[in-house]
């Protein structure tokens, strides 16, 4: 009996697709449109915002020199603060800012802004900044297959509520997180043996957050690890949205984000984790009397996964002597922050000076039509460590978006558009490529 297919593939053209709307992607979408070029960005979740909306993160890590507070990344991080009520219009670089959101931060710098990130006034601004540049975007949509030709990518296939769709795209930028366009298209990359842990972020309303609340809550934590009752976890690291609720970073889950037998039990081992330790201190603390659980992020987050290998590969020594680069794109200063497997509570978390990233941790070797940009661009374990973070990807995402719509207005590859054009469009949008100290 023969067999009727009753669908055909559909087939979308445009000029960049954007895989992934997370920091780095909204960064590469908002860049490469601004350019000139027609933009299809897709997102699995039906919100843009990666790490802010589908994990819940409290501030734009690695936005600042946490010596000084200032600014070291610019463009449109500052834009997205301007949209979400956080600083006003033609600030940003005048501003100094804590390094995170978390109460340490804050205690050591109480004058300084902190740059909140509030999951819904994240997505409200993004989706406005994406649509208004006029970027296409496909929400609930994700890579499921690419197809190459050559040292091309002919066409990366994606599903969504349409089936599976291929498109045809002349520049794809990859900001998954994981690679999995740069994998599935044959570039080389590379997987550690020991991946920093999973997280499942939470929140707990009806708290009156304060330093002195994180220390007895890390001190509960500490007392049920040593009996037993809990296994384990990381800090926990404290923030808030509002004044009268806090958000946790402390679910630790060791794992590899591109293992879906991984990720799903990061989800449910998450899940239980957040709910025990919300059990322990509402069992031991007064100030957890009237509280209650509200949610917990929509998905598990990863910090390590593939690292894609580039032209170049930032490693640990180019963070530590703060090595200059004739082709920097951005400039990185988060602190050496590896997260451990096997450990539970705090760790040692390495301040460094500002660093230089090369355009080249953006460019796979082997494939000609490819850039990747946020925590799967090319760069070593200990020195992703650093370079992972919120701020310093969409400063990448925005590298990326801009070379790719030189490379089209070129007629050439992002390998090889003109680094210093690239770096004078980018300081016109407000890039920050130098250290002011």
């Amino acid at each position: 009996m023969a067999i009727t297919y009753q669908r055909t593939l559909d087939t979308l053209e445009t000029d960049v697709l954007v895989c992934g709307t997370g920091c780095a992607g909204i960064g590469s979408a908002v860049a490469a449109a601004r350019g000139g070029a027609r933009v299809i960005a897709i997102d699995r979740c039906g919100f843009a915002g990666g790490f802010f909306t589908a994990i819940i993160g409290s501030a734009f890590d690695g936005l600042t020199d946490q010596r000084t507070g200032r600014p070291v990344v610019g463009g449109i991080v500052f834009e997205l603060l301007e949209r979400m009520g956080v600083i006003a219009p033609g600030t940003g670089p005048t501003t100094r800012f804590t390094a995170t959101g978390e109460y340490l931060d804050r205690q050591k710098h109480p004058d300084w802004r902190v740059a909140t990130c509030d999951p819904e006034r994240f997505k409200h601004a993004a989706d406005d900044l994406l649509s208004e540049a006029g970027v296409h975007l496909l929400y609930h949509t994700q890579v499921a297959d690419v197809v190459r030709q050559g040292e091309r990518i002919e066409a990366v296939i994606v599903g969504n509520k349409a089936g599976l769709t291929a498109i045809r795209p002349k520049v794809v930028i990859d900001c998954t997180g994981d690679g999995d366009v740069a994998a599935w298209a044959g570039a080389p990359y590379e997987l550690a043996e020991s991946l920093q842990p999973m997280s499942l972020h939470f929140r707990i309303m009806n708290l009156q957050p304060s330093f002195e609340l994180r220390e007895k809550c890390a001190a509960v934590l500490a007392r049920a690890h040593d009996a037993g009752r809990i296994g384990l976890y990381g800090g926990p690291w404290l923030a808030n949205f509002a004044p009268n609720e806090i958000y946790f970073n402390a679910v630790r889950v060791p794992g590899n984000p591109t293992d879906p037998e991984d990720v799903t039990r990061a989800e449910i081992q998450g899940r239980r984790d957040a709910w025990r330790m919300y059990e322990l201190w509402k069992e031991a603390l007064p100030e957890f009397r009237d509280a209650y659980f509200m949610t917990s992020g929509p998905t598990a987050g990863a910090r390590e996964s593939r690292r894609i290998v580039g032209a170049y590969v930032l490693n640990e020594d180019d963070i530590l002597t703060t090595r200059r680069h004739d082709d920097v794109v951005v400039l990185g200063a988060w602190r050496l922050d590896q997260h451990p497997a096997n450990q539970a509570g705090y760790h040692h978390e390495q301040v460094v000076a500002p660093y230089d990233i090369p355009y080249r941790t953006l460019l796979p070797n082997g494939v000609e039509n490819l850039l990747v940009a946020g925590r799967c661009h090319s760069a070593t374990s200990r020195a992703l460590a650093s370079s992972r973070v919120t701020a310093t990807a969409m400063g990448m995402g925005q590298a990326a978006g801009t070379a790719a719509a030189l490379a089209l207005r070129g007629s050439t590859t992002a390998h090889n558009v003109s680094v210093r054009r690239l770096q004078e469009e980018l300081l016109g949008q407000g890039a920050i490529l130098e250290n002011r100290d």
